[in-house]
């Protein structure tokens, strides 16, 4: 007992935890956020230096290439290198990319895609090789080419049996790392297949976030029990639908400005994000609404409260994690103690790439030591506090955690105040 005495007293530490304050900044976390469009013709060579300005700041963009010259022959080789220029010209940049490549941009998809379908696999056939160069940077791809502005309707290929063939052609050079993104729920059921199929790497994609009772065609007007797995459905069953499935898929797109009759609340637009996963959106479409949101208030009880709607929502876009508590014990074995961190997603969707976290101390001198930690990032849901642990030896000093995307080192910041790419989770002395 006295030994036992000895050794405790000798360990024995004082941990003062850091400060946990959420902080209402809109962070540019990898993979999630506002974006912009950049579009491009792919048959004519851009001087993209030019738009090195532009970029600055920018995380995420849709980068929007127009094929509609080349309706009635393949993609030549120069069209391709112009593609891939520009693709590479974002990738060099750390720019995540939205892609969309289409044959319209004026609302004339019946007029501006081939005539043959065999000519649209063709074409998606020739850029899934020049699309597996940049898997890792494209983080979507949206639409499979057909339809006005590339979004998937008023086209002739909207029937099943193409959109399969599209997406094997898609999938044929390999691109397993890039979401392949829908315009409709009834599409990706298409995709899938079964009920109990995998979803894989499918997701959806809205350019009407809000606007009717249907986001303009996105939903139909069947209830589910009248209807089959691959039929169209009201907008409660459809946003079930997507709430259940695309839990750890990215999906987002634009709003629009409801159409009369069809007024929803701050409240109840947030909602709907929330259980849709929201993770990306336009910052400059439309701009009716978005102003909207700009003079409208959030309020609530924490943080947020009185921050404009469009604040409250840009920076819930995708994951965000708060440290909301964090706890040191003695352990079991001699020298090991417990590390125990709270950890909330707060944002309305999730991180749906491989992150890796560590713990970082730093003592009186400044020397730093690095603790690589087994907590996968993916697995924090949005609205969940999930409770972390490692194991330490209790060193002084002071004990920070740093969480990066594993692929490029991206650094993905807390909501609460950071230190650099660091937050402090306390001090030991």
């Amino acid at each position: 007992m006295k030994i036992w005495k000895k050794i405790y007293k000798k360990e024995k530490k004082n941990f003062r935890p850091g400060d946990f304050t959420e902080s209402t900044e809109y962070l540019s976390n990898p993979g999630q956020g506002w974006y912009r469009i950049f579009t491009y013709d792919a048959g004519r060579e851009t001087v993209l230096e030019e738009e090195n300005a532009t970029l600055e700041g920018e995380s995420l963009a849709l980068v929007r290439i127009n094929i509609g010259r080349y309706r009635c022959e393949k993609l030549p080789e120069t069209a391709l290198e112009n593609i891939r220029r520009i693709l590479l010209f974002f990738g060099q940049r750390g720019v995540d990319m939205i892609l969309r490549i289409v044959y319209d941009l004026e609302g004339k998809g019946l007029e501006r895609e081939p005539d043959l379908f065999s000519l649209v696999r063709d074409h998606m056939l020739q850029l899934s090789a020049l699309i597996h160069e940049f898997e890792d940077r494209i983080l979507v791809y949206q639409g499979l080419l057909v339809g006005s502005w590339g979004e998937m309707h008023q086209s002739k290929f909207l029937a099943e049996k193409w959109l399969l063939d599209l997406e094997s052609a898609f999938r044929s050079q390999g691109n397993d790392k890039v979401w392949l993104a829908v315009r409709r729920p009834v599409f990706l059921r298409m995709l899938i297949g079964t009920e109990d199929a995998s979803l894989g790497k499918r997701t959806m994609f809205n350019d009407a976030v809000g606007s009717s009772q249907t986001d303009m065609g996105t939903y139909g007007w069947k209830n589910r029990k009248d209807s089959s797995w691959k039929e169209a459905w009201v907008r409660e069953e459809e946003v079930l639908f997507i709430e259940r499935v695309l839990q750890k898929a990215p999906f987002g797109g634009e709003a629009l400005l409801p159409e009369k009759g069809y007024e929803i609340t701050s409240a109840e637009i947030v909602k709907d994000m929330r259980r849709m996963h929201l993770s990306y959106l336009n910052c400059q479409h439309d701009r009716r609404v978005l102003e909207l949101w700009k003079k409208r208030r959030w309020h609530s009880t924490d943080v947020w409260n009185n921050v404009s709607l469009y604040d409250y929502i840009g920076s819930h876009l995708g994951y965000r994690f708060c440290v909301r508590g964090v706890s040191v014990s003695r352990g079991e074995g001699s020298g090991i103690w417990s590390l125990c961190v709270v950890i909330e997603n707060i944002g309305f969707g999730n991180l749906c790439q491989e992150a890796e976290a560590e713990l970082i101390r730093i003592d009186k001198d400044g020397e730093r030591s690095c603790q690589r930690l087994d907590w996968d990032a993916r697995e924090w849901g949005a609205g969940r506090r999930i409770t972390c642990w490692a194991q330490i030896i209790p060193e002084e000093g002071s004990l920070y955690i740093r969480l990066r995307r594993k692929w490029d080192g991206g650094r993905i910041l807390f909501s609460n105040k950071m230190n650099g790419d660091m937050f402090c989770l306390g001090t030991m002395a």
